[in-house]
């Protein structure tokens, strides 16, 4: 399930905790109003239930409790557990959804200088994060930690604040970002190699990155992270690549003209083209026709040179 937090006005931090359980306890059971909580388990495992679904939230993994449904510990921990928690708030609207919801701005006009458009963030209410991800989470959720409960010595420490209320809400922002960027839907996962095939299909077309975004109703920003991710490269970079390989081919087996050859891969301006390919190939289109021919007339040679019968 997706949790999708209607911005603005942006959700907030409340209070951050950590909490010690022991081997035999267990999550109280209660509903919290208005107030959703995360949990990122450090060590152990914590055994949740929320409105009759079961989470096993192991070490690296986290969860998010929505608020007004009833959640408590359906198991009592099978060794001791260390997670960390933090509660936060949104005075805006919120949905819960199997997918997630993708931004999709409109266009930008002199109208938005002064008014945000609605947009959405939108969290996986459960998964893991890379150990990477994982220890930068820990460390803002310490960061942020107001509260100690230890079940060992039975103790509800409170800490006053280390930092600004603002450097607070900077780390809960962050926070929520790195569970953004965790969000592995099957639809996802790949989209760069699906951009890489669409492509392969359309590469004499103009480009567009908003078309692009359009078309796979991703923000412009997520298909440059997840293309620059797979390969590399910016998505128009990755374009220019296909367009040099298609052109590469025609220049090997055909016989058109250059100009032609750089009109069929998205390129009228023929000196464009030409500048182009010897930036990324490494040589002239010329050169490249010319070695190729060279390939061509050493195996017609070598032919030649075999006696009848032979291998």
């Amino acid at each position: 399930m997706y949790i999708n937090i209607i911005c603005p006005p942006l959700p907030h931090l409340i209070v951050g905790g950590i909490s010690l359980f022991r081997k035999g306890d267990r999550h109280e059971r209660r509903a919290i109003h208005k107030t959703f909580d995360l949990i990122y388990v450090q060590k152990g495992t914590l055994y949740m239930e929320e409105n009759g679904i079961q989470f096993d939230v192991k070490e690296g993994d986290f969860l998010i409790l929505v608020p007004e449904l009833i959640h408590a510990g359906y198991r009592h921990c099978a060794e001791d557990t260390v997670f960390s928690w933090m509660h936060f708030y949104t005075e805006g609207g919120y949905t819960c959804t199997k997918n997630p919801v993708s931004y999709m701005p409109s266009k930008m006009n002199k109208n938005k200088y002064y008014q945000k458009d609605k947009f959405t963030i939108s969290l996986p209410q459960f998964g893991s994060l890379p150990r990477k991800q994982g220890d930068r989470l820990k460390d803002y959720m310490e960061q942020i930690s107001q509260v100690k409960i230890d079940k060992y010595n039975q103790q509800k420490l409170f800490f006053d604040s280390t930092s600004s209320q603002i450097e607070y809400q900077i780390l809960f922002l962050r926070i929520l970002s790195l569970i953004c960027e965790s969000n592995e839907h099957p639809k996802e996962k790949d989209l760069a190699g699906e951009i890489y095939s669409y492509m392969l299909k359309v590469y004499a077309q103009p480009f567009s990155l908003a078309g692009l975004s359009h078309h796979f109703s991703f923000h412009p920003a997520y298909i440059t992270r997840c293309v620059k991710k797979k390969y590399h490269m910016t998505p128009l970079q990755l374009l220019i690549q296909i367009r040099m390989e298609e052109a590469r081919k025609l220049l090997k087996t055909t016989s058109l003209h250059v100009n032609t050859i750089g009109q069929l891969v998205g390129y009228p301006d023929a000196a464009y083209f030409s500048k182009q390919f010897k930036q990324v190939m490494g040589m002239t289109a010329a050169a490249c026709r010319r070695e190729a021919q060279g390939e061509r007339d050493a195996e017609v040679a070598e032919a030649g040179t075999k006696e009848p019968g032979g291998d």
